[in-house]
């Protein structure tokens, strides 16, 4: 009789869920905002608690999953309605690269380090930061690029040029520190950093987000810029 219960609460959390979820609308995971996400680990947590736990009423449970997703569908209807409310719970795009600039203050927004961003930059194919002219953190915690004309694959397919394959940039300076570790790979040394720091009138290591060597010894820095506006044209 115990499995039989356990059985008929499982399929009517299962049931109650995906009653719900139609009522919610179809979103994919990527397209959730974090309350949505906040919200379906909620729900599922009350739903395996109604699975299991058969001292806990049964009505109990099926309310608070109700309430919460029905919180999550509201809150889209009236953030659909106002933007006011859209920016205060869905959040707003955050600029973390502007017209090939390293936004520093942006990262900060964002929590993202250096360290994140080329990580989320070499997920899309952008191995070197210097071909990405914006990218943009989504609400939804995506990343959105846009590269620059020149680094656009279409360009270089269309040319009908035989072009050579890349290297790697080494990264030598991360959040204003000489990153020692990395510059025997860039056969450059502290001494040859800031010299070449000094040649682009850059007073400080301090004052670099990050700074790339190509294989031909170029150094090209990102300074901690900010942000170019609190509010954004995808707002």
């Amino acid at each position: 009789m115990d499995y039989l219960e356990i059985i008929l609460r499982s399929l009517l959390a299962i049931a109650v869920l995906l009653f719900l979820a139609r009522i919610d609308g179809a979103k994919q995971v990527g397209q959730l905002s974090f309350y949505d996400y906040i919200v379906g680990i909620t729900a599922g947590s009350i739903a395996a608690t109604l699975c299991i736990d058969r001292e806990i009423n049964i009505w109990y449970c099926i309310i608070a999953i109700v309430l919460f997703m029905l919180s999550s569908f509201f809150l889209s209807f009236v953030t659909s309605k106002s933007m006011f409310l859209r920016r205060a719970i869905t959040g707003s795009p955050i600029f973390l690269i502007a017209k090939g600039e390293l936004m520093y203050d942006g990262l900060k927004r964002a929590h993202f380090d250096i360290n994140d961003l080329l990580r989320e930059l070499r997920s899309q194919g952008y191995f070197d930061i210097s071909e990405v002219n914006y990218a943009v953190l989504e609400a939804n915690g995506t990343l959105s690029v846009m590269p620059k004309a020149a680094s656009r694959p279409a360009n270089a397919s269309e040319s009908g040029l035989s072009l050579s394959e890349d290297e790697l940039n080494v990264n030598v300076i991360i959040d204003g520190k000489i990153i020692k570790g990395n510059l025997s790979a860039a056969n450059a040394t502290a001494e040859e950093i800031n010299t070449e720091l000094a040649k682009q009138n850059i007073a400080s290591v301090k004052d670099v987000a990050l700074g790339t060597m190509d294989n031909k010894g170029t150094l090209t820095c990102y300074l901690k810029e900010s942000a170019p506006t609190s509010r954004t044209v995808f707002e």
